[in-house]
């Protein structure tokens, strides 16, 4: 392993410490507001009902609410620290039809090795999955404005968690480490625990997906493989949803 090199101000970071550690409180308070608001009642509800679409959609409301706020601090402390730009940050470079399809082809080969470790999973992991009753009830909308409130949350969490983990995180975490592998490390550590609502045989999966992302972000240089594949893999509920009612 390279050398560490352990900077706690942060300075070849692109925000401030404050700002790190705020992003880090809020994610931190996800799985917390989940667990005290019952997932805003969604899994209590009569499904089929009109308070089961309601709460439904709030859940999604919130949880895209959520992000976008993730994304508003992330942007604040790298304004405020002027070291990159945001389209730097995200290195979206479709200059030629070349470069775009081949974003394309690698963001669809990333989502098609998430979609090998979720089914790996769900076979050797499935005796210890137990699907808590919020997750069952969001992974599973019954109209469409349920599917359409997932998908909002869907596509707002496939760029917003790359351009927090895969962007911003791994910056920072290198800036703090001085080591690239133990910055991958501790962002996907991060982005996993983030999703522990799930349950912990989920966080598997999970962690395995972070570093897949991770390693195509920091292969290509850029989070638009990333984002794409991300947005697609979380709306396959959606999609199928569509495409067996429509």
């Amino acid at each position: 392993m390279a050398d560490v090199h352990f900077d706690w101000r942060l300075n070849s970071g692109i925000a401030s410490v404050a700002n790190t550690c705020l992003l880090l409180l809020v994610l931190a308070s996800f799985p917390l507001i989940l667990y005290f608001t019952n997932g805003f009642g969604v899994a209590d509800t009569l499904v089929g009902t009109p308070q089961h679409t309601r709460a439904y959609v709030m859940a999604c409301a919130f949880l895209t609410a959520f992000l976008w706020l993730c994304f508003a601090i992330a942007i604040a402390g790298i304004h405020a620290r002027a070291a990159i730009t945001c389209r730097q940050l995200i290195a979206a470079r479709w200059n030629r039809w070349q470069a775009a399809v081949r974003d394309l082809g690698i963001a669809l080969a990333t989502l098609l090795a998430m979609g090998i470790i979720g089914n790996l999973a769900n076979h050797f992991l499935a005796p210890l999955q137990q699907e808590t009753p919020m997750l069952r009830a969001i992974a599973n909308p019954q109209n469409t404005w349920e599917a359409l409130a997932f998908l909002a949350s869907a596509l707002t969490a496939g760029f917003v968690e790359e351009f927090v983990f895969r962007g911003y995180l791994q910056r920072q975490f290198q800036a703090l480490f001085g080591n690239t592998l133990l910055a991958a490390t501790a962002q996907v550590l991060v982005f996993t625990l983030g999703h522990i609502y799930q349950g912990w045989a989920r966080l598997i999966p999970v962690f395995l997906i972070g570093l897949v992302l991770t390693a195509v972000a920091l292969w290509r240089k850029s989070l638009v493989p990333g984002i794409i594949a991300h947005a697609l893999g979380d709306g396959l509920v959606t999609f199928l949803y569509f495409a067996k009612h429509f």
